[in-house]
């Protein structure tokens, strides 16, 4: 089977190489315990080859520039003692992120949001040592966070309140004004806060969970910190958050969940350290990061041999279609179907972090595409419901500003398990679309850059929403605007005349294949014909000659067959 090395131990699938989430969740940790990686000059190289020519930094090397992966690579390699590089285009870049609103977006174009605010303001703060520039447009968009029940949204408007969005509100005021007094009625802010504490001591997102968290907890036991404040049962918060390190373990993330990740030692050292405690056995913690450390730099969020994906394992699944290994084939499935955790409304791209939009639509047309039992739909539509920003688009995860990657992944998702989109606003999607659409295509974002794939996936939601008879009088029809983005060379490139690459051609295939419209077979085959490497796998583009991994090999492999493509975003 192709990439068996990069079978878990858990019965899934990874992508190889560390993980930039991982890695700042683990130095840190480390930090607050006194100690520092085993490898710690590999893992400052790692962070350093997430850093883009723009001056930011991206999840992974060849992605584009985000708030969250600067953020968090920065942060980390500050904590390993290496000099930032490029300062002067890190904050040109961040400059970029700026909205009109006055808070900041996770990439250029989107709107903002409290995430991506707090991430800035803390690069600001901490990293450059700069003031954030027009601080009265900053004051002015912080205070509007504030929502009837006391407690902060995700972006002024939000629709539901949430400790995490307290946590990055209060600290994104705190970094920028210090201890001038909130803008927000502080009083009712603490209560709601208070609200979420359980009577077993841990805390929870929101008024609609139930279940204690530890993430939720940190946020809560953080947020109340920046207001002056500690729990208000702060003895039965200590000991729950100490009752989540079994003997000789490092800490779980929930009272049923069997299995230590990072996120949750992060969480944890980091509620104690700010209750001014620490765990009851340090070095246990110590001990189980560095197993999670890869000799090459970077961590993984389990032992390196456990530590499968949502991604990987979907994209194994797809390809092992064919294979003949229904006991591996089997084994992926239940991986996937074990992801859908109780605790979540979707899948997470690891267990035991927040559930993301597109590992859920990976997860979703895995499962459907090779026959196995699908996750529970109800669920699924209850948090895309949650899910749905209220400008109609749809974020990577909770909170998130929308984009268009996300927003036609939850119309593929709600159309692989049979559900009508209509169990959403339709009115308000097709409001985030219409705000994305120019002459030449649709953008990711309403002012960021249009693209083949964001072009397609805008086709795909109209087409879903019913509206795809309208395009035939804009813009020539939706077959002519996916033509501006053919190649010479065969495949689609991510704008006309671009170099053809392997996501943007699934994108417009699939598409093509929504709508009815003629796919040129001949010319695509020549195309995936260039990306096929010797060993069996996939480049993402003609110039790079080196393997994409499993999720190239799915993507390749799929339109390879020249067959029905299951909807695949990335």
């Amino acid at each position: 089977m192709p990439f068996d090395e990069l079978r878990t131990s858990d019965g899934g699938a990874r992508q190889g190489g560390a993980d930039l989430w991982c890695t700042y969740a683990a130095v840190r940790a480390l930090t607050w315990l006194g100690e520092k990686p085993s490898f710690p000059d590999e893992t400052a190289r790692f962070l350093l080859a997430s850093r883009n020519s723009d001056g930011g930094y991206a999840w992974q090397k060849g992605l584009n520039s985000d708030a969250w992966a600067t953020y968090y690579c920065t942060q980390a390699l500050n904590d390993l003692s290496v000099e930032i590089p490029g300062r002067e285009e890190l904050e040109r870049w961040l400059a970029t992120t700026r909205t009109t609103s006055g808070g900041f977006a996770m990439t250029p174009g989107q709107q903002a949001d409290v995430w991506a605010t707090y991430y800035a303001t803390r690069t600001h703060a901490e990293i450059l040592g700069t003031e954030v520039p027009q601080p009265e447009e900053l004051r002015l968009w912080l205070s509007g966070l504030q929502r009837p029940d006391g407690g902060l949204g995700w972006y002024p408007g939000a629709g539901e309140s949430d400790v995490r969005a307290c946590y990055y509100a209060a600290t994104a005021w705190r970094v920028s004004f210090g201890d001038e007094p909130t803008p927000w009625h502080t009083d009712s802010l603490i209560r709601w806060l208070g609200d979420r504490q359980t009577p077993a001591g841990g805390f929870v997102f929101d008024e609609a969970s139930r279940e204690a968290d530890l993430w939720a907890t940190f946020r809560a036991v953080r947020a109340l910190a920046a207001l002056g404040e500690k729990p208000g049962r702060e003895t039965d918060c200590h000991d729950w958050i100490v009752s989540r390190q079994p003997v000789s373990g490092s800490f779980t993330r929930w009272d049923d969940y069997p299995h230590a990740d990072v996120w949750a030692a992060f969480s944890a050292v980091g509620a104690l350290a700010t209750l001014g405690r620490a765990p009851s056995d340090p070095s246990t913690v110590v001990a189980f990061l560095k197993k999670c450390e890869l000799p090459q730099g970077g961590f993984t969020y389990r032992r390196i041999a456990a530590a499968g994906d949502s991604l990987a394992t979907a994209a194994l699944l797809l390809i092992n279609e064919d294979a003949g290994e229904s006991e591996v084939s089997e084994e992926l499935a239940r991986w996937l179907q074990e992801a859908h955790l109780p605790y979540e409304g979707g899948v997470m791209y690891m267990p035991g972090r927040g559930a993301e939009v597109r590992c859920t639509l990976w997860a979703v047309s895995a499962l459907s595409t090779t026959g196995r039992r699908q996750l529970d739909p109800d669920r699924l539509v209850a948090w895309l419901r949650l899910l749905q920003n209220t400008d109609g688009g749809f974020g990577y995860w909770h909170g998130r500003a929308s984009d268009m990657v996300a927003t036609a992944s939850a119309l593929d998702v709600l159309a692989a398990i049979g559900s009508p989109a209509n169990v959403l606003d339709t009115v308000a999607l097709r409001t985030f679309v219409d705000s994305c659409r120019s002459d030449v295509g649709f953008r990711y974002s309403p002012d960021a850059a249009v693209t083949a794939a964001s072009t397609a996936q805008a086709l795909r939601v109209l087409h879903r929403l019913g509206s795809h008879e309208g395009l035939e009088e804009e813009q020539g029809g939706a077959g002519r605007l996916l033509s501006l983005y053919a190649s010479r060379l065969g495949g689609y490139g991510a704008t006309p005349r671009a170099v053809p690459d392997l996501v943007s051609t699934y994108q417009v295939v699939l598409t093509q294949q929504t709508l009815g419209l003629p796919v040129e077979q001949p010319t695509l085959d020549r195309f995936i014909n260039r990306l096929r490497l010797s060993d069996g796998t996939f480049a993402w583009s003609p110039l790079g000659r080196h393997s994409g991994g499993p999720l190239a090999a799915a993507l390749g492999t799929l339109l390879a067959r020249n067959s029905p493509l299951p909807a695949l975003n990335l």
